[in-house]
């Protein structure tokens, strides 16, 4: 009784040791009786994700790289934070991102998109493969066969607007238009009327920056995604004071509801439309599906087609700029490519396309040194323990390998950071190297649109450098190499990007 009286009579006391006593059993949990504290890595790392704050946020997207060096000290396997483990060994990769065992996604990670009804952010494996089987048909090499004239009026258009700054002497960003390019494929593409963003007269910088943006803002929300609901109730207007250049992003967000409500409100009322091109869309596919109920709900098509439209475009654009500045910069690979490319004529099909070999090299290259996402993307064995030579992984564990780390793994690609085409030639040894490109992911969550960005890398490229001459601006190899893992690939942060003049 009498030290009931004295807890009663000091309720701060009290309050500071079980803080003190919650703060011990986290350490020696996390450091001592933790299911992967046994695996290698830093103690720091072991005992908060504040470790991967710092390398993330703080050090401005150092972290892949900093754990290349952790691999380095400790192995292929290293305990990166107090829940995840990171493997560095490319044979490993297709058990990690399994196409046939169920992998869920890290909690952790996902949440930081604020978009959870998402096919790329469903956490649970089951729920994953019931959206994907059903959007899968709209993004198969099939469906991109049938649309190909769409995908063709839109390169058309973007060989008109770039000819018309000819012989201006006012570089441009080509990632600018490309970007423009990108977006109005994905948008035409999935709802039949495409955002027309080739039409803006400066090709909108802005949006390209605000993509950029939202990939920054992601390494300084996870540790306190928790958090998200309060910033989401934020006034808009004091979001964008805080991080300007957000209300693009925001009317982003308003046009994707607004798009998702029209399309909804139509389908109820008249039935399944056709877009222009006679064919059903993906968002009215998904409404006249079987899927469960809440699988069709504005929200989460609002959110499917803000995702769709964000991964659609910036990566893609990214890879095809970078592909025109190593093109550039060697023109003897510029002149091969052309030589390939005469023999065809003004119009080839993307099945002609795809059966050059060089033009093939050049997107292999090109996606390997621009990776898509570089970030590690977790996955989660939920059932069964995985083995990784003498380690043990319990279930559940998330587990993560870097695409980064891949394409620059020197046993597999020598010279890792040299444009180098001619790896990719013999059919042989690309077969055996695209077991390692892994742009796209691998497994039963690999990126849904991979036919689809491929086929516009080999339109744009080929119609490109057929139809267009170009000379490189004030730009070199450090504008394409890439030193900042912030999701998605950065390079140096006051670069100007890969700029060209366009000379005819």
């Amino acid at each position: 009784m009498e030290l009931l009286r004295l807890l009663l009579a000091h309720p701060y006391a009290v309050a500071g040791v079980s803080f003190l006593t919650y703060i011990f059993s986290l350490v020696a949990y996390r450091l001592y009786f933790s299911p992967i504290a046994h695996f290698p890595g830093p103690r720091l790392a072991a005992l908060t994700v504040l470790y991967e704050f710092y390398w993330e946020a703080i050090c401005n997207g150092q972290f892949t790289f900093h754990i290349g060096e952790l691999h380095k000290k400790y192995g292929p396997i290293v305990r990166i934070s107090p829940t995840e483990l990171h493997v560095n060994d490319p044979e490993y990769y297709e058990v990690i991102y399994s196409r046939d065992s169920p992998r869920n996604k890290y909690a952790y990670y996902q949440r930081t998109f604020n978009a959870p009804y998402a096919l790329i952010t469903a956490e649970d494996h089951y729920r994953h493969r019931l959206i994907r089987s059903q959007m899968n048909p709209f993004f198969s090499t099939t469906r991109i066969r049938q649309l190909e004239p769409t995908l063709k009026n839109l390169v058309d258009k973007l060989c008109r607007r770039l000819k018309a700054l000819a012989n201006s002497d006012q570089p441009i960003n080509i990632e600018y238009p490309l970007t423009c390019y990108t977006t109005d494929v994905i948008t035409d593409y999935t709802m039949g009327a495409g955002y027309h963003y080739l039409d803006e007269p400066d090709f909108i910088p802005q949006w390209q920056h605000t993509l950029c943006g939202t990939a920054k803002t992601l390494v300084f929300v996870r540790p306190v995604a928790f958090l998200l609901p309060l910033l989401v109730s934020m006034p808009e207007s004091l979001t964008a004071w805080l991080n300007p250049g957000m209300e693009l992003f925001f009317g982003f967000q308003h046009r994707c509801r607004a798009k998702i409500g029209s399309i909804a409100k139509s389908h109820h009322e008249k039935g399944p439309q056709l877009a222009k091109n006679g064919r059903q869309t993906l968002f009215d596919n998904v409404l006249s599906s079987d899927l469960p109920t809440q699988e069709k709900s504005e929200a989460r098509l609002a959110q499917e087609m803000q995702v769709l439209v964000s991964a659609g475009a910036e990566t893609t654009a990214k890879a095809m700029s970078y592909m025109l500045f190593y093109l550039h910069h060697e023109p003897e690979l510029l002149t091969k490519l052309k030589e390939e490319l005469a023999p065809l004529g003004d119009d080839p099909s993307l099945v002609q396309l795809e059966q050059l070999p060089y033009l093939t090299s050049i997107m292999l290259e090109g996606l390997r040194l621009s990776y898509g996402v570089t970030a590690r993307l977790p996955r989660i064995a939920p059932y069964n323990a995985l083995k990784y030579k003498d380690w043990t992984i319990p279930p559940g564990t998330p587990i993560s390998m870097s695409c980064l780390l891949m394409h620059h793994d020197e046993s597999i690609f020598p010279d890792s950071y040299r444009f180098n085409p001619e790896r990719w030639v013999d059919p042989v040894e690309r077969k055996r190297l695209e077991r390692y490109m892994v742009a796209f992911s691998k497994g039963s969550r690999m990126c849904i649109g991979m036919h689809l960005a491929r086929s516009e890398i080999l339109l744009v490229i080929s119609s490109l450098v057929r139809r267009m001459e170009f000379e490189l601006f004030e730009t070199t190899i450090e504008d394409v190499r890439v030193v900042h893992d912030i999701f998605i690939p950065f390079v140096k942060m006051d670069s100007k990007g890969v700029r060209l003049l366009v000379k005819g």
